[in-house]
């Protein structure tokens, strides 16, 4: 009996503490914005990253969207990066050297978008929105 009041007892203890630590996740009606992670290159062939949003024709976001950048660069030199679009539609892509950009965009369900993007355009994110097939 003795130790059957000793196991609740530590029970009841493991309970409080594990409650006692929980964190409150709170939703928000107006979520904090998501920071920019584009980078525009300084000079001419130099280094800059992508940072894309992907919204369907209501404003929704796309998840899984797929982005390919294509860079043609000074000599015939060719740099792509890609990446796949999160819960909110962002995909911030692997930093390349910068020269002629060429985006395509595709999604399951949606028509693929190609978008010749300005390296200046970098300092900022890229918005594409995507039409149902």
């Amino acid at each position: 009996m003795r130790k059957f009041f000793l196991v609740i007892a530590i029970t009841v203890l493991a309970a409080s503490i594990g409650l006692a630590q929980s964190t409150t996740v709170t939703k928000t009606s107006n979520p904090q914005p998501i920071p920019n992670m584009g980078h525009a290159p300084a000079r001419p062939d130099g280094i800059g990253r992508l940072d894309l949003r992907v919204f369907d024709q209501d404003g929704n976001p796309i998840k899984g969207a797929e982005a390919k950048l294509s860079s043609k660069r000074p000599g015939g030199f060719l740099c792509e990066s890609w990446n796949t679009t999160d819960a909110n539609g962002v995909a911030v892509l692997p930093p390349l050297h910068i020269g002629t950009l060429k985006l395509v965009v595709k999604a399951r369900g949606y028509q693929t978008q190609v978008v010749n993007v300005a390296s200046a355009d970098l300092d900022q994110p890229v918005k594409v929105t995507l039409s149902r097939k």
